[in-house]
């Protein structure tokens, strides 16, 4: 068993396609097809862990874990390969600022008690000012 702690990313090794990826909310154990990703101490102040989390969730780094997974109809990933992923590291502060406007955008889209009234709200705007503008007659001289 592999112990993971919160704030720790958790990869699914089989069938890298897939794209299962995880940021951990809480500590556990997992087997070893989940790699587990940990910021180290000393980088945590350089490593956001939730942008590192978004950085591997991104369809680049699972481009490129597929160029090294191994198998055919059950296919890995390459531990060894995933660990050379060259990772982009801007000031913490900036790491920060993506961070915010991500997770407010995964709120939108995966939390239906936010997107959806803001979604129901965006729609009535939309309405109200094409209802407006297909109601505006000039008015008739005659």
């Amino acid at each position: 068993m592999t112990r993971f702690e919160t704030g720790d990313i958790l990869i699914g090794n089989i069938r890298p396609y897939l794209k299962k990826i995880w940021c951990a909310t809480h500590s556990g154990g997992t087997n070893g097809d989940v790699l587990v990703v940990r910021i180290q101490k000393e980088n945590e102040n350089e490593l956001n862990s939730k942008f590192l989390y978004y950085l591997l969730s991104s369809d680049m780094f699972f481009e490129y874990n597929m160029q090294f997974a191994k198998g055919a109809k059950m296919p890995r990933g390459d531990k060894a390969s995933i660990m050379k992923y060259k990772i982009p590291i801007p000031p913490i502060a900036e790491q920060e600022r993506i961070t915010g406007i991500l997770d407010k955008f995964d709120s939108l889209v995966n939390d239906i008690s936010i997107g959806l009234p803001a979604e129901i709200d965006g729609r009535r705007k939309q309405y109200n000012y094409y209802r407006g503008k297909l109601l505006e007659f000039k008015p008739l001289t005659h």
